[in-house]
């Protein structure tokens, strides 16, 4: 395992395609484990499902390159989700959840998504990591916007500085990434801030143990998996595995 703290390198740019785009360029440098790439702006972000990833000013756009183990990359988005909501727990008494399995809502508007995407480079994976944190956009009367979302600065009424929550993210994350890789992570303190927990949701489902095509399900939330997959039970009360799904309502 790699010693170094994520984060000791930080490359920030004034505007970027993507932070992911120049990770990857950075991979065929050959640079180290644990560099942040940050962009003041970018002009062709995506988030989850080649969604367009809109940010109308000094937002928090960066991406962490890692060298993860195959067995825990599944676990990635989620404990990046975890590690957003301790930051911005830090700020805020407002109810925070996680969307499974990869966005942080406040009040039930997003606040923050996740991305993922392993890279492989003479036979070795690189997972580059992309993160969105909505700090100081506005988010009231922009249309942009695909579903109902915030950010931090219109919940506590005052810009925010955007250096300051990266540092922080990135202390909670090595702590939470390191626990992940040394297998001693809680999943249940992870599980108990899934967004509706205990009630029955629409998802769209794009895999299952049990199904192969993508379709609009109900499904109750029982606890996050060890592997990063949701556990739920259907209609029929049938007990279903979930990975590669998304939460509609």
């Amino acid at each position: 395992m790699n010693k170094k703290n994520i984060g000791e390198k930080i490359y920030i740019f004034e505007e970027l395609t993507s932070t992911m785009d120049k990770s990857k360029e950075m991979i065929e440098r050959d640079v180290e484990e644990g560099t942040v790439i940050m962009a003041k702006k970018q002009t062709k972000g995506r988030g989850s499902h080649n969604r367009v990833w809109f940010s109308d000013g000094n937002d928090a756009l960066f991406s962490i390159i890692l060298d993860t183990p195959i067995s825990k990359i599944n676990l990635i988005p989620i404990i990046t989700a975890y590690s957003i909501l301790l930051t911005i727990e830090a700020h805020t008494k407002n109810k925070i959840n996680i969307k499974w399995p990869n966005d942080v809502l406040i009040d039930d508007k997003k606040i923050s998504g996740v991305l993922i995407e392993n890279f492989i480079k003479d036979g070795i994976s690189k997972t580059i990591l992309g993160i969105g944190i909505n700090i100081n956009s506005d988010h009231n009367q922009s249309k942009n916007f695909i579903y109902p979302s915030t950010s931090l600065k219109e919940i506590l009424n005052r810009k925010v500085d955007v250096l300051d929550i990266l540092s922080q993210f990135l202390s909670n994350f090595n702590y939470i990434y390191k626990s992940l890789i040394l297998d001693k992570l809680n999943l249940e303190k992870i599980s108990d801030k899934l967004y509706s927990l205990g009630k029955e949701i629409n998802f769209r489902t794009n895999y299952s143990m049990n199904q192969n095509k993508s379709e609009n399900n109900r499904y109750k939330i029982l606890q996050l998996n060890s592997d990063g997959t949701l556990r739920v039970s259907d209609s029929k009360g049938e007990i279903q595995n979930l990975s590669y799904s998304e939460i509609t309502n």
